[in-house]
């Protein structure tokens, strides 16, 4: 079995261009923040859950990035005053992560940085009709392996 020659150019194109635009986010927002995208990523999650606060499990399942070295993330984001840890009250085995106000302002601060790069190195080079079909295409890859 193999694949054909225009899957194979998709599958590298977007292996590529997916590697290359996390590294030019990710160097901006070091640049302009101190933030690395993980770190960005992780107070995205954060701040978009209710109550602005995720059990550890479900921090590591929505970052975008790998889970690997969570307990460092987390580490680091409680000493930059960005996050804390509870224990969780409904499972009192469980560590919450919970956003705090220093946490949502550095994020807020960055979030332009963000969205520059994306419409620069994104949105320039894909229409709207081809964003809806990307998004309805990825939206049934990550169904498929999210399930």
């Amino acid at each position: 079995m193999s694949l054909s020659r225009e899957h194979d150019a998709a599958w590298r194109g977007f292996l590529r261009s997916s590697a290359l635009l996390l590294r030019v986010l990710d160097n901006q927002l070091r640049a302009e923040h101190g933030l690395p995208h993980r770190t960005y990523d992780a107070l995205v999650q954060l701040s978009e859950a209710p109550g602005r606060r995720l059990r550890m499990k479900d921090l590591a399942d929505a970052l975008v990035h790998s889970t690997s070295g969570l307990t460092r993330l987390v580490d680091g984001l409680e000493r930059a005053g960005f996050a804390r840890r509870e224990v969780d009250p409904a499972n009192r085995r469980a560590t919450q992560v919970v956003l705090t106000p220093a946490g949502l302002a550095a994020l807020e601060k960055a979030w332009p940085t963000h969205v520059r790069g994306v419409e620069r190195f994104f949105a320039e080079h894909v229409s709207r009709e081809e964003a809806r079909t990307l998004a309805e295409v990825f939206g049934r890859i990550n169904a498929d392996l999210e399930s």
